[in-house]
C-alpha cells in the first residue's frame, strides 16, 4: 500500500496507533483530518476514457475511496478508479456530458444506474446514459434477495456479476446512554428482540433493566419505561435489505415486508415523543440515511429509546477519524453500537463488531461466527459480504477491450488489485474475505428480446425480396440476427438504437409458398450479456411461410413493314419478365387500325430467350395490319391478354 494513501487523514496528527495488521491509522476521534463524502468524490477532470467509474452503496463508498488512492493513475494521468460517493453534495457530471445529476444513493440506486449504463434498463431521471458507469457498489448481494430486490440469482447467466471483496458487520446504533445496552442482563439485543421491535410486538424499554414489552395502555408508557423509536434506512439501501432479511429469518410468524418502515407504526400515523414509532424518516421528516447517527441523536432521544441498524465498518471509520461523521457527533462517545447477545457456543455472551486497541477500533473477525442467531431451522448472520457489480462481459471476454481488461484485473479473483489491497480494506473497518474476487454469482437477466413478423417487399418471381425483421431489446442496443430462409442461412445486424434489422436480400427465382424460421439457431442476439437469443420461430419444426408472387409479362413484336401478298410474311414476338426467361405459348393476330381481327393464328411455343419468329404461313390480303400478341403464362409468370404492339405491316 502506498504511504500516501492516508496522507489526508494523518496530516497534523500528533499520534497514531498501529492496528493488528500493521497499518498505521489516525488516533481515535481525529475529526479534523477525516474526509467528508464530498472530499472523497473524484475530480471530473481526473476521469478518463479508461477510468473505472462506480456509484452506489453508502456503506462502502469510503473504503473504495481508499482503494482508489492506492490504485493510482492510468498512463494518461487519469484515475484508474473513480468512485462517486452516495452522499456527496456536488452533482455528478458523467462522461456522456449530460446535465449534472444527484448521486445514486444506495446499493439499489447504484445498481439501477449500472443497468442503465449497460443498456439493460431504460434510462431514468438520474442522468445516466449508456457507458457512463462501469461498476456499482452494493452492500448486499442483489442476486439472492428476491423478496426485497426482485432479482434472482441466475447462476452465471446474468448480465452482471456481483464480486465480493470484504465482509461488513451489521450492528445497531443507539445513544450512549441507551437502555438497550442493559437488555438481557447487559448482554444486549438478540435478533429476535429486534424482530419484535420492528414488528411492533414490543414498543417500550425499561430504563433500568432494559426489559422490552408492549405498552399496557397504547400511547402511554408504563412506569419506568420509555417508548421505542426504531429507524430504518430509506428504500434502496443494501443494509436495510440485509437487516430485514435477517429479522425475517428469526421470525417465522409474521414476516417483515420489504416496505417496512415506509410508514409510521402509530395509531394516527404521526410520530411523537411519547409513541412507538418505526419509520425511514426522522422526526423532522427527513429520510434516514444509512450509517448516519443524526436520527438516533435527535433532541428527544433522552426520553425515547432510538435505535437503527448500522455498519460496523462505518462506525470504526468514524471513530478512528478516517471518515467524517455526518452526524457531527463522536462515534463511541455520543452514540454507540449496542452489543449483540450471542448464544453461539452454547453460552450467552456479548459481542461487538470491533475490538478496542487503546482507543483505536479494528474489525472483530470473530463477529463473523459469533454474530449469528438460530431460531428453529433458520439461521441469520450479522455479517454480510459487500460487492462490486460489473458487466459479465468483462469476465467472459476480458481481452475484448481495454475497459474489460481493467475491470477484470481490478475486481476478478483473489489476485485482483482490489483483493490485494486488503490492508486498506481492513483499515476502513471491514473483515478480510477469503471469498474476495469470486465470480460465481450473477444476476439480472434483461428483458427478453423479441423478433416480430418480417415486412417482406419485392417477393416476386425472378426478383430479389427484402426481409426486414422488427426486433426489440432493452434500450435497443443493437445486435445480430440469423434466420434460415428457404433453406439458406442469412445473417444481418441491428444497429444500436434501431428497432429493425438491416434488410436481408433473398433471391426469389420462383413463385409459390416458401419457408423461413426453420433453423434451430435462428434468432436475434441482442448486445446484452446474459440474454439468450430471441427465436425467429419458437417452433422451427413448424415452419413459417411466405409467398412469392408470379411476375408480370411484357409482350412485344416486330415485323417487316412491307410484305407482298404472295409471301405472307412473319413477326418476331418477344415476352419479357424481370429476372426470368419466359416459356410458354403465344398467340398472334393481325388487326385493322380500329382493332378488327382480320387474321387469327394458332398458339405456338416460345423459343429460346423468350422469343419466337412467327411465320404467318399464308398469303395476306392487301392492306395495313397491326400485330396483336397474347401470352399464356407459366408457373412463374402471369399471362398477358391480347396486347396491341408497335409492329405494323403493309401488304402490297
Amino acid at each position: 500500500m502506498k504511504v500516501s494513501t492516508f496522507s489526508k487523514a494523518t496530516i497534523g496528527l500528533a499520534a497514531a496507533a498501529t492496528m493488528g495488521f500493521g497499518l498505521v491509522v489516525p488516533a481515535a476521534n481525529a475529526a479534523a483530518a477525516a474526509l467528508t463524502a464530498t472530499q472523497e468524490d473524484p475530480a471530473v477532470s481526473a476521469i478518463g476514457p479508461n477510468t473505472l467509474v462506480g456509484v452506489g452503496s453508502d456503506t462502502i463508498q469510503d473504503v473504495e475511496y481508499g482503494v482508489s488512492q492506492d490504485l493510482g493513475s492510468t498512463p494518461d494521468g487519469k484515475l484508474n478508479l473513480a468512485s462517486w460517493t452516495a452522499t456527496g453534495t456536488t452533482a455528478i457530471t458523467y462522461r456522456s456530458g449530460g446535465a449534472p445529476a444527484a448521486h445514486p444513493n444506495g446499493s439499489g440506486a447504484g445498481y439501477t444506474a449500472l443497468k442503465e449504463s449497460l443498456g439493460i434498463s431504460t434510462t431514468g431521471s438520474d442522468g445516466v446514459a449508456r457507458g457512463d458507469i462501469d461498476y456499482s457498489r452494493a452492500s448486499g448481494f442483489q442476486g439472492t434477495e428476491a423478496t426485497n430486490s426482485g432479482n434472482a440469482n441466475v447462476a452465471g447467466a446474468g448480465v452482471v456479476t456481483e464480486i465480493p471483496f470484504a465482509i461488513d458487520s451489521i450492528s445497531f446504533a443507539a445513544p450512549a446512554g441507551s437502555p438497550f445496552k442493559l437488555t438481557n442482563g447487559g448482554l444486549g439485543l438478540t435478533l429476535a428482540n429486534l424482530a419484535d421491535i420492528y414488528l411492533g410486538n414490543v414498543n417500550e424499554v425499561n430504563t433500568t433493566t432494559g426489559a422490552l414489552q408492549a405498552e399496557t395502555v397504547a400511547g402511554t408508557p408504563d412506569a419506568g419505561f420509555i417508548p421505542i423509536q426504531a429507524y430504518l434506512p430509506k428504500p434502496g439501501s443494501g443494509s436495510r435489505q440485509f437487516f430485514l432479511k435477517d429479522l425475517n429469518a428469526v421470525n417465522n410468524a409474521v414476516q417483515l415486508g420489504s416496505n417496512k418502515g415506509d410508514s409510521f407504526q402509530t395509531t394516527n400515523g404521526t410520530p411523537t415523543a411519547t409513541g412507538a414509532y418505526i419509520g425511514n424518516t426522522d422526526l423532522a421528516g427527513n429520510p434516514v440515511q444509512e450509517h448516519d447517527g443524526t436520527a438516533i441523536l435527535e433532541p428527544n432521544s433522552a426520553s425515547v429509546a432510538t435505535i437503527a441498524p448500522f455498519s460496523g465498518a462505518k462506525f470504526i471509520g468514524y471513530h478512528n477519524g478516517l471518515i467524517a461523521d455526518p452526524s457531527t457527533k463522536v462515534a463511541g462517545t455520543d452514540y454507540v453500537l449496542v452489543p449483540f447477545d450471542s448464544a453461539v457456543g452454547g453460552t450467552a455472551h456479548s459481542v461487538l463488531p470491533y475490538t478496542d486497541n487503546g482507543g483505536v477500533y479494528s474489525p472483530n473477525a470473530t463477529y463473523k461466527a459469533d454474530g449469528s442467531e438460530t431460531v428453529g431451522a433458520n439461521t441469520a448472520k450479522l455479517t454480510r459480504e459487500v460487492f462490486n457489480i460489473v458487466a459479465t462481459r468483462a469476465i467472459k471476454n476480458p481481452n475484448a477491450s481495454v475497459k474489460n481488461r481493467a475491470l477484470y484485473d481490478t475486481f476478478v479473483g483473489g489476485g485482483s488489485k482490489f483483493c490485494l489491497d486488503s490492508a486498506t480494506i481492513q483499515a476502513y473497518g471491514f473483515i478480510k474475505d477469503s471469498n474476495c474476487g469470486n465470480i460465481s454469482r450473477s444476476a439480472d437477466v434483461a428483458s427478453t428480446p423479441t423478433v416480430g413478423t418480417p415486412v417482406i417487399t419485392g417477393a416476386v418471381a425472378g426478383r430479389t425480396a427484402s426481409f426486414v425483421f422488427p426486433v426489440t431489446s432493452n434500450s435497443n442496443g443493437g445486435g445480430t440476427l440469423a434466420v434460415t430462409i428457404n433453406g439458406n442461412v442469412y445473417n444481418t445486424t441491428v444497429a444500436a438504437g434501431s428497432t429493425t434489422a438491416a434488410p436481408i436480400a433473398v433471391p426469389t427465382p420462383a413463385a409459390g409458398t416458401f419457408q423461413y424460421g426453420t433453423g434451430a439457431s435462428d434468432g436475434f442476439t441482442a448486445n446484452l450479456d446474459g440474454v439468450g437469443a430471441a427465436p425467429v420461430n419458437p417452433n422451427p419444426a413448424t415452419p413459417l411461410t411466405y409467398s412469392v408472387a408470379k411476375s408480370t409479362a411484357t409482350v412485344s413484336a416486330s415485323a417487316l413493314k412491307i410484305v407482298h401478298t404472295s409471301t405472307g410474311g412473319y413477326t418476331i414476338v418477344r415476352v419479357t419478365a424481370p429476372g426470368l426467361v419466359p416459356t410458354g405459348n403465344v398467340g398472334v393476330q393481325l388487326r385493322t387500325s380500329t382493332g378488327v381481327v382480320k387474321y387469327a393464328f394458332p398458339w405456338k411455343a416460345l423459343g429460346s430467350g423468350g422469343a419466337l419468329k412467327y411465320a404467318f404461313g399464308k398469303a395476306l390480303a392487301k392492306g395495313t395490319y397491326v400485330v396483336w400478341v397474347t401470352y399464356g403464362g407459366n408457373g412463374n409468370i402471369n399471362g398477358a391478354g391480347w396486347t396491341k404492339t408497335a409492329a405494323v405491316i403493309t401488304v402490297i
